[in-house]
């Protein structure tokens, strides 16, 4: 299972999620799920944008967050003082994709959307 982890600023519109959700797809070679921090503020767009490309959506905890945060490939100063989680794009992909995870794809900035792929443990090694 792949799994695309969403981080934002307040400038996104819902079509840069769509965007995103494509980019990151190609990318990654896939996309099984669409995971961001159930509480932020573009959470509800992330979530339109997942039902508009036909793809699950999963709300994910700060507590998950921060519990991958030593996972994440990147830092992001400004999304670490705000949350304590270095990147929320990756932590929520890793979050999503569960236990034994692993990014597939570090953070990428497309517009004011951050993007990250990670795989599922139980995924790993198997073609899609």
């Amino acid at each position: 299972m792949i799994v695309v982890g969403i981080g934002a600023n307040s400038r996104a519109q819902g079509s840069d999620f769509i965007a995103a959700i494509g980019d990151a797809a190609r990318a990654a070679g896939g996309c099984d799920v669409v995971a961001t921090y159930g509480e932020a503020a573009f959470a509800h767009q992330v979530k339109e944008a997942a039902q508009s490309v036909r793809q699950a959506f999963a709300p994910i905890s700060i507590e998950a967050l921060r519990a991958r945060n030593y996972d994440c490939a990147t830092r992001s100063e400004r999304t670490m003082a705000s949350f304590g989680v270095a990147s929320i794009a990756e932590a929520a992909a890793l979050a999503g994709a569960g236990e034994g995870s692993r990014l597939i794809m570090p953070r990428r900035i497309v517009g004011n959307v951050t993007i990250a792929a990670a795989q599922s443990g139980s995924a790993q090694g198997q073609e899609r």
